[in-house]
């Protein structure tokens, strides 16, 4: 539809600059522009599970509220921070293009962490990709 409108608007410009002896000019607002922003966006998901297992059972026996996903880029430039449920056991996060790495750490109900922060390293985002990472928090990773 949008395609459809846009061409009459352009058609209606065309026959209204035919009869001017001044000429005309048309700007064509692509929206190839939209289209590259959008694929340079990828998509990173990191599942995670507590001793190999998604029981919600277990966030609560060891008193996790959240899961602190944290993500850098150049150095150590915090470009987003997520803390989803540890019940839902998966996060997905919409990147641009690049390379990243993050922190993933286990907090209870007042922030304070539950496990020693685990690092990703080497997070390739690809537009219009996902890449997935699991990770796992160990028995021996709890403080």
């Amino acid at each position: 539809m949008k395609n459809r409108t846009n061409n009459a608007l352009r058609l209606a410009g065309l026959l209204s600059c035919a009869g001017l002896a001044t000429g005309c000019l048309f700007v064509d607002h692509d929206d190839d522009a939209d289209n590259d922003a959008a694929s340079a966006l990828g998509t990173l998901t990191v599942n995670w599970t507590i001793d190999g297992q998604t029981s919600p059972a277990d966030c609560a026996a060891f008193d996790v509220d959240r899961l602190e996903l944290v993500l850098y880029a150049n150095g150590d430039r915090v470009i987003q921070e997520v803390e989803p449920l540890c019940e839902s056991f998966s996060v997905s996060v919409e990147m641009l293009d690049g390379l990243y790495y993050g922190d993933a750490t286990l907090v209870d109900g007042f922030d304070r962490a539950a496990t020693l922060t685990l690092p990703i390293d080497d997070i390739d985002i690809i537009g219009e990709t996902e890449l997935v990472i699991p990770i796992d928090f160990s028995l021996d990773s709890f403080l």
